[in-house]
C-alpha cells in the first residue's frame, strides 16, 4: 500500500472522503495527527437560522474535546426553503451535494451541519426525529420540529433544544457510541444501539427523538465519563 503524504492526502481529503459511514472519521475529527483545524459549514433553509447561543456551545464542545491547536471556525450559509414537508435521506443528502462548499483539504477537517425547514420522513405522529448523523462529517436537523417543540413556558430554549440534538449527533461523527470507536468501558444500550445507557448523558438515546422532553434540562447534557474516556482513548481530550 502506498503510505506516502500524497496517497494520504488523495484518500483523506476532498469528496470522496465525505462518503463514508458515521463514525469512520472519529479520529480525523478527533486528533491531530492527520488534521490540525476544524471547520463548521452550517447551512440553514431560510427561516430556521441557529441561534448564536447554539454555535457558541458547539464551537465550545468542540473545543472541549478534539485537539485542533491551529483553531476551529464556523461559516454559515443560507439557503432557500424548500417547502417540502418531510425530507428522506436521499433528499438530505441531495440537497448537501448541491450546496456543500468546504470539504477536508489540507489540515482542516470539515463538518457539515444542514438546517431544514421541515420534519424527516420516517417520522410518526407517536415518535418524531429531531436530528441525525447521516455521513461521516455530515449531519442534519430538523427546524421545523425544533421550531414547534421550544420556547414558551413548559418547552425549552430554543437555542438549548437544537444545541442538545446537534451535540448528541456530533457525538456520533466522533464515533460515540460504539462506531468505529471501540468503547473503553462497556456502555453502549443494548436496546438502543450506538447510544449511552447511562440517562443522563448526552449520549442516551431519547435525545435524538421526541423522547427528550422526559429528560430535557435547561441546560445541555453532558457527556459522561465512559463516553470521554472513548473519545480520549480515541485521540481526542
Amino acid at each position: 500500500m502506498d503510505n506516502s503524504d500524497e496517497y494520504k492526502e488523495a484518500l483523506y481529503t476532498g469528496v470522496s472522503a465525505a462518503r463514508w459511514d458515521v463514525g469512520k472519521s472519529a479520529n480525523f475529527l478527533l486528533s491531530s495527527d492527520q488534521f490540525t483545524a476544524m471547520e463548521l459549514e452550517l447551512v440553514y433553509m431560510e427561516g430556521f437560522k441557529p441561534s448564536d447561543q447554539m454555535v457558541e456551545l458547539m464551537v465550545a464542545f468542540l473545543e472541549k474535546y478534539t485537539l485542533k491547536p491551529d483553531g476551529i471556525t464556523v461559516v454559515l450559509k443560507e439557503i432557500p426553503a424548500m417547502n417540502l414537508g418531510e425530507y428522506t435521506t436521499e433528499d438530505i443528502a441531495k440537497i448537501e451535494e448541491d450546496y456543500r462548499e468546504r470539504y477536508n483539504e489540507g489540515t482542516t477537517v470539515s463538518v457539515f451541519l444542514l438546517v431544514v425547514d421541515g420534519d424527516y420522513k420516517k417520522s410518526e405522529d407517536s415518535s418524531f426525529t429531531i436530528g441525525a448523523a447521516y455521513r461521516n462529517t455530515s449531519l442534519v436537523l430538523f427546524g421545523n420540529r425544533i421550531a414547534e417543540n421550544s420556547g414558551g413556558i413548559i418547552k425549552p430554549r430554543k437555542a438549548i433544544l437544537e444545541a442538545t440534538v446537534a451535540l448528541h449527533e456530533m457525538g456520533h461523527l466522533m464515533g460515540l457510541v460504539n462506531l468505529d470507536n471501540d468503547m473503553v468501558t462497556p456502555h453502549e444500550d443494548e436496546e438502543h444501539e450506538s447510544h449511552c445507557d447511562n440517562k443522563d448523558c448526552l449520549m442516551y438515546w431519547a435525545i435524538e427523538t421526541n423522547s427528550i422532553f422526559n429528560y430535557m434540562q435547561q441546560s445541555v447534557p453532558t457527556l459522561d465519563d465512559n463516553c470521554e474516556l472513548d473519545l480520549r482513548a480515541n485521540g481526542g481530550r
